[in-house]
C-alpha cells in the first residue's frame, strides 16, 4: 500500500478523466463509469476495441451511446470517488443518510420493497441517475472541484433542465453545462443501422485527452523560471526559488509573475471570503490582474514537478503518418502514456443489480 502511495504522489495530476453516463439504444439499460479517453472507451464498450465492461458486453444492449459526462477531477481517483457515488447513491457517505434514505424511499415508490439484509442497489431510471447526478455536483465533498458537466444528447439534457427548473436550490455558478449534440453521419438508413455498433461521434473524438492544453503554458513556465535575474513573489515580494518553495506561475501569455503557492493561496482564498477550506478556485493574478483558474496552475505546477515523461511526450516530434492510418488514429501520439492506464470501470458493483432490461418500446 505504502508503495501504491508513493507511485500516486508521484505522478502529475491527469491530462483528463471524467465519469459518464451510457444509455442503451435496444434496451432501457445505462451504465455510468469513468476514464481518460471517452472516445477509446465508447468503442471498447461497443466492441469495436477490446475492453469494456462485462454489463455491456451484450450484444442485445449495442450500441450505446455516451450521453453525458462529468469533467474536471484532479485525479483517477477522484473521478472513481464521484463514479462510485453516483452508481450508488443510496450507500455513498458523500450524501447524508437522511437524504440517502429519502432517496431510496422515492426510487422504491410502486416496488416491492428490499430485505434490510440485501444492501443492492435500487433499479435506478435515466430521471433518477440525474438526479443523483445533480445532488452529487452539490454536495459538499465535491464542492471545490473544477467540475463541468457536458451533455451529447438532446433528450437527456431536456430532461436534466426539466430537473434543474423544478430544483430550488441551483448549482454553484462555477460549474458550466453545456450541449453539444452527437449524431450519425448523414447516411443511407441501412449504412446508419450497419455503423451504429462501432460509429464514435466526431464531438466526442474531439474531446482533447492529452496534455495539449498545457503546451503553451508549460513552454511559457520553463523561459520564466530559465530567465537569469532574481525572482520575487508577486504576494510577500520575498525571493521565489523553486529549491526551497513551489513556485506558481501566472498563465496569461504576457504575464511573467510568479508567487509562492502558499501565498498565492492565501490571497485567492481571501478574494474568495472563505478561510475555512486549504484550497481555492479561482483568485486574480497579483501582476496583471486576471482571472486565474487554481486548478490551472495546478496541473501546470504538477507537470514541471512530477511528469518528467510526460513531458518529453508532449514535446517528442510527431511521427508522419500516412492519410490513412492518421484518420483512425482518435487523438495521435499524445494518447500514448494514456494507453498504459487501466480502465477503471469495470468492476464498481456493476453486478450488484442489473438495471430492467426490458425492450424499448
Amino acid at each position: 500500500m505504502m508503495t501504491d502511495a508513493l507511485k500516486i504522489e508521484s505522478r502529475p495530476i491527469p491530462a483528463f478523466y471524467c465519469c459518464y453516463l451510457l444509455r442503451s439504444k435496444n434496451r432501457k439499460s445505462y451504465y455510468i463509469g469513468s476514464t481518460p479517453n471517452p472516445a477509446r472507451r465508447l468503442g471498447q464498450h461497443n466492441g469495436s476495441s477490446k475492453g469494456g465492461a462485462k454489463r455491456t458486453s451484450m450484444q442485445g444492449k449495442r450500441p450505446w451511446e455516451m450521453t453525458c459526462i462529468v469533467t474536471g477531477f484532479p485525479s483517477k481517483f477522484a473521478a472513481l470517488q464521484f463514479e462510485w457515488a453516483w452508481q450508488n447513491t443510496h450507500a455513498t457517505r458523500h450524501i447524508e443518510r437522511g437524504v440517502r434514505d429519502a432517496r431510496v424511499e422515492d426510487l422504491q415508490k410502486g416496488k416491492k420493497p428490499l430485505s434490510p439484509s440485501r444492501k443492492r442497489r435500487p433499479p435506478m431510471s435515466l430521471e433518477a441517475r440525474l438526479k443523483n447526478l445533480h445532488h452529487l455536483l452539490g454536495v459538499g465533498s465535491f464542492s471545490r472541484w473544477p467540475l463541468h458537466l457536458r451533455f451529447f444528447a438532446a433528450d437527456v439534457f431536456t430532461q436534466w433542465e426539466k430537473h434543474m427548473a423544478k430544483m430550488p436550490a441551483k448549482l454553484r455558478k462555477s460549474i458550466t453545462i453545456q450541449l453539444t449534440p452527437a449524431e450519425l453521419p448523414k447516411l443511407a438508413a441501412d449504412v446508419r443501422v450497419e455503423m451504429q455498433t462501432h460509429f464514435i461521434p466526431d464531438v466526442i473524438r474531439a474531446i482533447p485527452v492529452a496534455y495539449e492544453d498545457c503546451k503553451t503554458y508549460v513552454e511559457k513556465s520553463k523561459s520564466v523560471l530559465d530567465e537569469a535575474r532574481n525572482r520575487a513573489c508577486g504576494v510577500c515580494k520575498k525571493e521565489a526559488d523553486t529549491v526551497k518553495s513551489l513556485i506558481l506561475i501566472c498563465p496569461v501569455e504576457y504575464c511573467k509573475a510568479v508567487s509562492h503557492m502558499a501565498c498565492l493561496s492565501k490571497k485567492f482564498l481571501a478574494e474568495e471570503g472563505n478561510q475555512d477550506t486549504l484550497l481555492p478556485m479561482e483568485g486574480t493574478c497579483p501582476s496583471c490582474r486576471s482571472p486565474i483558474r487554481w486548478s490551472t496552475m495546478m496541473k501546470e505546477l504538477s507537470l514541471r514537478t512530477r511528469g518528467e515523461e510526460e513531458i518529453k511526450a508532449l514535446f517528442k516530434p510527431k511521427r508522419k503518418r500516412k492519410a490513412d492510418n492518421a484518420a483512425e488514429s482518435d487523438t495521435g501520439d499524445a494518447q500514448d502514456l494514456d494507453e498504459q492506464d487501466e480502465d477503471l470501470d469495470e468492476t464498481w458493483m456493476e453486478d450488484l443489480n442489473d438495471d430492467e432490461e426490458k425492450p424499448a418500446s
